[in-house]
Parts: structure tokens; sequence; C-alpha cells
């Protein structure tokens, strides 16, 4: 079905299957059909379509996916489509995601089970003839299975009555590649099922192997670190043939199976041990037809009491008998569960099947320890931190998802895969300077002066909206302007009925050039929005708290290896010990010949290099240290310095502090690089081509204190700022109508604007502000 809802009268918004638009011959005529004609609802301007990546359509030239990309582009192009997915598969998925946060992380942050991918592969459920191996391998999942049951009541009797643990009852779900078929392999895997109940063999020796294997080599996904804890392995050695009867089966004793039939459901059937009350295996597949018509009955299965509710709907509750599913893909998608604790591929699992084993283990990783706590006991903040280290791997065999599989490796391949995605590292370890204090920035406030700035709108335009205007009584435009007589839209219609009224000059509205920017229908809205902008005026100064915080956000898609090397590296460079200056050295005594040599080894440690990139914390004035330079730009490292302009800005800045006649030395200084759009330092402007006000982050913001006079200074540079001379012009304008002319005092500052810059200016407003040497901006 799909819903529609009316959001400010005018914008729709459907919530839907995708699976079921479909095209006009394929839509049924009755009013009640599901299926729905696409073209209902194309419209000129598309829609913005949020679309789970699974449902988009299966193969690379799906019929839907044209659906899809038909709705959201319409006929102007102006919709997109975006799509999310916990199980991103194809490379352009990976590629543009916006964000990640696949199994890996949602993992390591602590939610969801541990993963475990046993070494058992299920090759046998291809061979019909392999009969007893396939009886083993299933006999070690249930000895497993068995003891995580067990090792559950042992912690709910431990921790329960002070904790409140609300642990799943364990599940084990089988999927296999065919269910049908002669040859399924989910019929050789029921068929070992029937072989052990049926059974009385002994498997204490299975259930030792199996703890020998599980103590050795059995690393969890993905904390390489962890491993089970000897407790619950020790459960794994105490498992016997009665105990795992009573657990699996609800069974004394050995006994055949019978099949037990749901009215009316043709998807489900389960199954229950002849001499047990309660069912422990459902089938839950697209149709249970040829299982009970030909299937059971060939294999001697009688059938039991008919059931009136089926099992698959209750599936979550406390209170299921329900130890075993069985199914095809039916599992991968569509239901939710904090029940399983395995789930065995069977015939399924090569790299082929990435997606469709990633959503599986997705369904598996659920987790709550605690109602509404979806983290790993070890990890619930709630807790304390003494008692989540106390019992941090106590809890591992409730709270891991074992995988078996016919082709291990291929699972291993899949889960070790999900590294190539374009994962986001953290840096870390930059330390603040020690500046001086205080370093102030400005603060603004909506101007109380009225906006004198007219609107300019083009020639073309201007006609267009006339005509516009024009072709409505004034009633029906307001009604179809969604306008009030009182409001500030229809003070806007008056700012344009006046200038139609008088072609000339008007404080509002000013005629300019010839180029359509504006469709007419959307001109009084864009008007309006102009006109009642509020233009911003300094406030005051303040000092700094966190105006400046891009330096804790820093991150690179570069191998974990790497970032990991850079993280040790910005830590040995923070923690440099750093000699006094030149003039601390000679009062220590020191030979003049000596100094230098004293210096450049200060100087190498606190620079390196990793991998072609710069850790430098030279610049000691910095307001973080290291800073960290991208020469290549390949923009592996968010925030990294990159641009050609600012590198060589850096460059010359570090040439001039060395020079011993740098007009520097006479201040306290520090600077900082500054984040547009992250950090809060900026200068607001009118934007005069896209008549909007704007915010400007010059790249650098210096601060400098006299020694001697105490003389406060406070310079942006932007060493990239004339790319476009119109912006530059009206960047420089901006920062005079909040600060006045460079260099102007203003609450006891003298505040600058600086575009570094060699190239020739042909703007002669803008000279004042440009500057080519470094030399030339500090010689104040």
């Amino acid at each position: 079905m799909s819903y529609g809802t009316s959001l400010f009268d005018e914008n729709i918004v459907f919530i839907g299957r995708s699976d079921l638009l479909d095209t006009s011959e394929n839509v049924g005529k009755d009013s009640k059909a599901k299926r729905l004609n696409y073209k209902n609802f194309l419209r000129d301007e598309g829609w913005i379509v949020l679309l789970d990546e699974a449902h988009k359509g299966d193969s690379k030239d799906s019929v839907r996916k044209g659906y899809i990309r038909e709705l959201a582009e319409g006929k102007n192009n102006k919709g997109f489509i975006f799509n999310f997915s916990a199980t991103f598969s194809d490379s352009f998925d990976l590629q543009t995601c916006a964000f990640n946060y696949n199994l890996e992380k949602f993992n390591l942050q602590g939610y969801g089970k541990n993963i475990a991918v046993l070494d058992s592969d299920l090759k046998a459920f291809r061979d019909k003839e392999k009969n007893e191996e396939q009886i083993v391998k299933i006999l070690e999942s249930f000895i497993l299975f068995c003891a995580i049951k067990k090792h559950r009541e042992n912690i709910m009797q431990k921790f329960s009555k002070n904790l409140k643990l609300a642990y799943h009852q364990p599940l084990i779900i089988a999927v296999a590649d065919k269910v049908n078929t002669q040859d399924a392999g989910i019929k050789l895997y029921f068929e070992a099922i029937l072989q052990i109940l049926k059974e009385d063999r002994d498997i204490m020796s299975l259930a030792q192997n199996l703890y020998e294997k599980l103590s050795q080599n059995q690393n969890l996904y993905f904390d390489k670190n962890l491993s089970l804890d000897e407790e619950f392995l020790g459960v794994i050695q105490t498992m016997d043939s009665k105990t795992l009867r009573k657990e699996m089966f609800y069974a004394s004793q050995s006994s055949m199976i019978e099949a037990c039939r749901i009215k009316g459901n043709t998807k489900e059937i389960v199954f229950k041990s002849k001499n047990a009350k309660e069912p422990f295996l459902l089938l839950n597949i697209g149709s249970i037809r040829e299982w009970e018509k030909q299937y059971l009955s060939n294999l001697g299965i009688e059938s039991g009491e008919d059931i009136t509710n089926g099992y698959f709907q209750d599936i979550n509750h406390s209170d299921s008998p329900i130890q075993i599913m069985m199914g095809s893909k039916v599992f991968s998608e569509g239901w939710d569960s904090n029940r399983v604790n395995m789930i065995s591929f069977i015939n399924i699992g090569s790299k082929n099947a990435k997606k469709y084993v990633l959503q599986t283990i997705g369904r598996g990783v659920r987790i709550e320890p605690f109602k509404g706590v979806r983290k790993r006991f070890g990890q619930c903040e709630r807790l304390d931190f003494n008692l989540r280290e106390r019992f941090r791997n106590k809890a591992l065999g409730i709270e891991t998802l074992f995988i078996m599989a016919t082709q291990t490796e291929a699972i291993k391949g899949i889960l070790e895969g999900l590294e190539e995605f374009i994962q986001s590292h953290p840096l870390s370890g930059f330390r603040k300077s020690k500046a001086f204090k205080p370093l102030l920035v400005p603060k603004y406030r909506d101007s109380t002066s009225l906006q004198n700035k007219p609107y300019t709108i083009s020639k073309c335009d201007f006609k267009e909206l006339k005509s516009y205007i024009e072709s409505f009584d004034e009633d029906v435009l307001l009604l179809n302007e969604s306008i009030r007589a009182k409001d500030l839209g229809y003070q806007t219609l008056c700012k344009v009925k006046e200038k139609i009224a008088n072609e000339g000059e008007t404080k509002a509205i000013k005629i300019d050039g010839d180029i359509q920017t504006l469709k007419a229908e959307n001109a009084l809205s864009v008007l309006e929005r102009f006109f009642h902008t509020k233009s911003k005026e300094l406030d005051k100064f303040e000092e700094i708290k966190d105006e400046i915080c891009h330096f804790e956000k820093f991150s690179s898609t570069l191998d974990f290896s790497i970032v990991e090397e850079m993280n040790a590296k910005i830590k040995e460079i923070v923690e440099a010990k750093t000699m006094e200056e030149r003039e601390d050295l000679e009062s220590k005594g020191v030979p003049k010949e000596y100094i230098e040599t004293i210096l450049q080894a200060q100087q190498n440690e606190k620079r390196a290099e990793v991998y072609g990139y710069v850790l430098d914390s030279s610049l000691q004035e910095h307001y973080y240290n290291p800073l960290v330079i991208d020469e290549r730009q390949d923009g592996r490292i968010v925030y990294a310095i990159k641009e050609k302009s600012e590198v060589e800005f850096l460059r010359e800045l570090q040439k001039y502090v060395k020079d011993k006649d740098n007009a520097l030395k006479n201040y306290e200084w520090c600077f900082s690089k500054i984040v547009e759009n992250v950090d809060s330092i900026y200068i607001p402007y009118f934007d005069s081509q896209n008549q909007a006000y704007r915010k400007f982050y010059p790249d650098f913001i210096f601060w400098l204190r006299h020694k001697q006079s105490k003389e406060y200074k406070i310079i942006f540079i932007d060493p990239k700022g004339l790319t476009h001379e119109v912006n530059a012009r009206d960047k420089a304008q901006g920062f005079e109508s909040i600060f006045g002319k460079n260099g102007s005092s203003i609450g006891g500052n003298k505040t600058f604007l600086y575009y570094f810059n060699k190239q020739n200016i042909l703007d002669s407003s803008l000279k004042i502000y440009t500057q080519s040497t470094i030399a030339e901006i500090f010689y104040l």
C-alpha cells in the first residue's frame, strides 16, 4: 500500500513498497489492488526518493530501477534518489556513500553480537551419499547451541536478580539456496536432524573435539584480540546425548518426528518429536505444498495435530518453543530478532552472494541484554565501569553469533571484505598550543538599521515578473502565492508593484543586466527572502571557547595501519621536549657554534612525514599542533591543509619567522587555520551575484599583542581570495561594514583583512586588502 500525507499544503509524502510499482498492464483493475501504476505519480519536478537500496531491483537492468529513476528525475531532472542500506555491495554505492555505518562500525562501537565463523565447512550437504558427515556437522552445531542455552541459564541465575537481564532465548536459522528441488541442501539438513533425533549416540568425543577447536583458534569478528571465555567453553565439554535431546528437542528419549500443519497457512509447517509436547523446528518457505504432498510422505513422516496459529509471527516471544527455523531467502529481510545465535548457510556463501549473506547476518546480530539497550553487556554505559570490566567476557556465549557455511572461506572473505568499504578513521592526539590570552573572536547580532541594499534584477527577469503579476487579479494572485494581506509577502508585492508603476529607480529594486536567473513564478518568494533577511553588525569581541573545533574532527580514509602510524607520530611530535629559544640558550652560556645545531635538532623533532603526508609542529604558534599538510591534494585526510595557496603561505610564514628581522618577534602571537562551516569564525557579507547574505571564512586568523605597547591586532588572511574579483570585493565590503576600513580600531582592537596574492590587482578598491609578501602583512 501507499500512503500520502499533505505537508504545508503543497508537498506530498508517500510511504510505500517500491516492489508494488508496475506498469498499467500489470496493475489490477480492482480498486483494492495492491499494485500501483508508477506513471500516476510522475510529475515535472520529480521526487526526492528515499529508497531502501535492497528494494530497488536485483539485476543491473532491473525494470523497477527504471521506474524509480523516472519518478525521481521527472521531466526537468530536478529530483534525486537517496539510497540507504547497511549492506551496500555495489562499488558505485560504496564510492558515493555519504556516511558509513556498516556491520564492522556497528560492531566495533559495541552494538550487536560478536561474530564467529566456525571452521566447519558444510560441503557434505552437496552430496546425499555423505550422510554420516552431515550428521556430524549438525551434531557439532547442536552441541554448541545447547551450550549457549545452558550458558544463558547460568548468567541469568548469577546476575539477573540484581541486574534485571533480558537476554533472549537462542535460535538457529538454517538457510539454503534451494528448498523444493530434489537435491535441495535444506532437505539433506532436515534428514540429518531426523537421524539425530532417532538415534541415541555418544557425543562426548564430539563435544571434546569442539571444545579443543574453539579453545585454540576461534577468533571473533571484528575484535581479533577477543576469545571465547573458558567458562562458556567448559559448558561445551559437559554436553551429552541426554542433555542435547532435552535442550534441543524437548524429548527424554530417542524418537521419530511428526509434522503439524497450520490451518490456512501455506508457508509454514512445524515439526516436533513424537514424545514431546512442543515443536522445535519451523519450516518457513514460499510454499510448503511440495513438502506436504511428496517429500514428507516419502520419508514416512506422520502428521500430528493441526495447529490453529502460525509460529513465525511469534518467533520473538520469550515463550516461543522454536529452536530452529529453516528456509531460503525469507530470513534475509523483513523481520527482526534478538534470538539468533547460529546461522547455517547451506550451499550459500560464495562471494557472489555477498549482499544476501550480509543481510542475513544483519538479522542475527541484534542483541538486548537489558530492555531497550542494544549494546553488549560490557559496552553498556549505564553500568558501573568496574562491573562492566568484571562482566566484559562473561557473556560471550550468548553475545556471539556463530556461523557455519558450505564455503567457510567465502563467508570469511565477505566479512573481511567489509574493510574494502571506504572507511574513515580518526586522527587523534592534537594538542592546543599554550597561546597568550585572551584570543578574541568577533560576535555578531542582527542589525537594527533598515536594510538599504536594493534587490538587483535583470531586465528580462523583471519583464517576466511584471507579466506574471499583471496576468492575475490581485485577489487571485494572493491566493495563488499563499499571501495574506498583512504579511511580509504582501509588502514584497507592493514593492514590485511600485517598481512596475515607476520604471525609474526605487530604493527597493534596481534593474541591471540582461541575464535570466529567476523563474517568474518563484521570483516573489526570492525577493521576499531577500527583503526580510537581516544584515549583521558587530556585537562584541569575546574570548575564544570552541569556535575553532575542526582539529577534534580530523579523519582519514587511508589504511588503518597508516592512520595508526600517523597517530603515533602525532603523539611523538606533541610530546617532544622543546628547547628554549635562542636568547635563552645564549643566556645559559651555550656556545654559539652549538646553538644552530641544537635548534636544527629541535626543528627536526617537530616534523615528520608519513606516506607522503606532513605532520608539522615547527610553527608552535599555531592554535593546535601539529599541522597536517597534504601536498598531494588527494583529499584522503579530512581538514588537512591541501590547497596550493595555503601550503605556499605556510612555507613563506616559516621562512619569515626564521628571519632575525621579522616583525613578529616584537609580538606575542598565535594563528589558526579556519575550516568553512565547521569552525564558527567568519565575516558576514552581501553576495551581490547571488543577492544574498553569506558567511566569508578566511583561511587563517592571526592574533597579535605587542610586547611593549600591548596593542592588540586581529588579522584575517585569505591566500586564495582573488579567484573571482567580484566576490572578493563583496567580502572586502562586508569586512568594512563590520570593522571599518582596514586597520581601523574598534572595541580597542585593530582588525585587518588581507588577500595574500602575488598577481597584479586590477580592481583598485582591493589594493588596500591585498599583499604579496608576509613581510608586508606584518610590517604594521
